[in-house]
């Protein structure tokens, strides 16, 4: 069996209360639990291979033309499919950041090169990351980055597109959790599809559709596009994948509705955590990522609560956890249960 290495092992560990998979705790949007129900029909033939009415969906919620748009099975298959299309020799990745890219670039035979983040600077990245970008045929930007939960500051992220055009570095901007930002618009790679980034989007965190797998990527450069939609299958995404994901963007105030209760219900877990001892780093996302001085993930799981053991990520150690924000009952239950595991050493 392969080995799991993410979040969201639920089938080989009995869990109750799963804190480990960063899912929007709202749940999936309404109009797509009764679109999946009103067509079950649809899911007897062979799925669009265009993602017809997806991509209209996607290109008027995102404001860019359907050609600048392709959708695939999650973002993390866009990822290994980038990596085979664009065949990159030399790549940057952040440390600690999503496992996936060094995974998809090691498929490739690429050779990769760490940008650490550091503890004491609350693992943002700075200004020196663009003396790194000349080097590198591919740099793949987490933000908000997993599994800190913070953003690129708006005037690095300029300082580092324009790098990239410059040196002729693919830029491939992970935005799988932007939606969750307050002001997103501002902190979005989006602005900068002109420069011929790609930016990666996520129907799995936002709209909750971690089990249907859909996932979408932008660019301006239709070549890049019909490149990564010739690494893999026609059919790549479901019938059911695609159906949900169009009602799902017809969900008015879906969204909003989503960053109010997760700001505050982030606001409160940061708040408990901190009272608990723990240290905790700002996020602006679903999650918030801490540091504990205690095993606290042995007794949790002894009572049937998962949480991100963060210690296999490149750039980091024992000692780091990650919680997603669920509802405000399943918070309350968390927080009691690490202080009383606390209050029992």
């Amino acid at each position: 069996m392969a080995e799991y290495i993410h979040g969201g092992n639920i089938y080989s560990r009995e869990i109750e209360h799963d804190f480990s998979a960063n899912i929007n705790p709202l749940g999936m949007p309404e109009s797509a639990v009764n679109a999946l129900v009103s067509n079950i029909s649809a899911f007897e033939v062979y799925p669009d291979i265009n993602c017809t009415k997806l991509v209209k969906a996607i290109a008027q919620y995102e404001g860019i033309s359907e050609k600048n748009i392709f959708c695939s099975n999650g973002a993390a298959d866009l990822i290994y499919r980038i990596s085979y299309a664009l065949k990159p020799k030399k790549a940057l990745l952040t440390a600690p950041s999503f496992s996936e890219y060094a995974l998809a670039l090691k498929n490739v035979d690429c050779e990769i090169q760490y940008k650490t983040l550091f503890e004491e600077n609350g693992f943002e990245l700075t200004e020196s990351v663009l003396k790194k970008i000349p080097e590198a045929d591919i740099f793949f930007l987490c933000s908000p980055n997993n599994p800190v939960g913070n953003t690129v500051k708006p005037e690095l992220l300029e300082k580092i597109v324009k790098q990239c055009e410059k040196s002729g570095t693919h830029l491939i901007a992970d935005e799988c959790f932007m939606d969750f930002v307050t002001d997103s618009e501002k902190y979005s790679a989006k602005k900068y599809l002109d420069y011929g980034i790609i930016v990666l989007k996520a129907f799995t965190k936002i709209f909750a559709m971690a089990g249907l797998r859909l996932g979408y990527m932008l660019c301006s450069n239709t070549e890049i596009i019909d490149r990564v939609r010739e690494c893999g299958s026609c059919w790549n995404v479901s019938a059911a994948a695609q159906i949900a994901g169009t009602a799902a963007l017809s969900e008015k105030g879906y969204i909003e509705k989503t960053r109010t209760y997760v700001a505050a219900e982030r606001e409160y877990l940061t708040r408990e955590l901190k009272r608990l001892g723990f240290g905790v780093f700002p996020s602006e996302s679903n999650f918030i990522f801490f540091k504990s001085r205690t095993d606290i993930e042995k007794p949790l799981l002894e009572r049937k609560i998962a949480v991100r053991n963060c210690e296999n990520y490149v750039g980091l150690k024992k000692g780091f956890f990650r919680i997603a924000v669920r509802k405000h009952e399943e918070n309350q239950l968390l927080i009691n249960t690490i202080e009383r595991i606390l209050q029992n050493g």
